[in-house]
């Protein structure tokens, strides 16, 4: 790999990241459809460089979500039970799966995602009131910066919550994006999480999926550092820059993003299982 290729990879890292922060959904959803489709990396390779990147992505753009007060470590904590036993059983069925079933499980999940937030952009929650129900203590609040609310919530459906998020481990594990593209609209439509604080909890969650994930593919040399390196450098600076955008940025111009680019890498993908290339992207 020359060094202009790995300037290309560090820059597409980075633009993923950005998108990756904002969402909550770790960078890897991009970057992998991106490696895979303009650059020819091998899907396992670009697997597990993601799940290295998602990684970086997720201890910088946790920092900031912290500060912000979007992430709630309680839920992420009891969430992060069901998505790393998950991410591991997922790991194991990619490093034997073929490219192909790879590119069309993951073009699937992209169509889900955008689809998802396309039919429900996302969820109105009302402000908790204090006499409500919080049988497992997971009340949070926040302040949103793009608005000035207040924002005081409570996790609804918390057990049907951590079955969706075994499965979003699962997935994260065979594709190596985190599991946020699972989890951020499961926070946001079945538990009733406001979408900012559903993206800062899913990013402070997919680092411990992605350390599992990381794991495994390292086990069995699915890690190049040719890719690895660029991947990690652009994702460092670009989750720094997303996660900072996320408080200024009103989260239906969010939503606009999430599904325009869900929908283009979609159809990539699914058409790349078929052997059917697009215009502009690497064969």
């Amino acid at each position: 790999m020359d060094i202009g290729e790995a300037f290309a990879l560090g820059g597409t890292a980075a633009i993923s990241a950005v998108l990756g922060s904002m969402l909550g959904l770790g960078g890897g959803v991009f970057l992998v459809p991106l490696f895979t489709l303009f650059f020819g990396v091998d899907p396992k390779i670009a697997i597990g460089a993601s799940a290295v990147a998602v990684i970086t992505n997720s201890v910088v753009g946790s920092t900031v979500h912290l500060r912000n007060g979007f992430t709630n470590i309680r839920l992420a904590m009891l969430l992060g039970v069901t998505t790393i036993s998950g991410a591991i059983i997922g790991a194991l069925i990619a490093i034997v799966a073929n490219a192909s079933v790879l590119n069309l499980v993951f073009g699937l999940v992209l169509l889900y995602a955008a689809i998802s937030m396309l039919v429900r952009r996302q969820v109105a929650v009302p402000n908790a009131e204090p006499a409500d129900p919080d049988p497992f203590e997971l009340r949070s609040t926040f302040t949103d910066r793009a608005t000035g609310n207040t924002v005081i919530y409570i996790p609804q459906r918390v057990p049907i919550g951590l079955g969706a998020s075994g499965f979003a481990g699962v997935l994260s594990g065979l594709l190596g994006v985190g599991g946020g593209v699972i989890q951020v609209p499961m926070m946001n439509l079945l538990m009733r999480i406001p979408m900012k604080a559903a993206a800062g909890t899913s990013s402070f969650l997919v680092g411990m999926t992605a350390v599992a994930t990381a794991t495994v593919f390292y086990a069995d040399g699915q890690i190049d550092p040719t890719v690895v390196v660029p991947a990690m450098i652009g994702i460092f600076i670009g989750s720094q820059i997303g996660s900072n955008l996320t408080s200024r940025v009103k989260t239906g111009n969010l939503v606009i993003i999430f599904v325009v680019i869900m929908f283009y890498l979609a159809i990539s993908m699914l058409l790349r299982a078929f052997g059917i290339t697009l215009p502009g992207q690497s064969s």
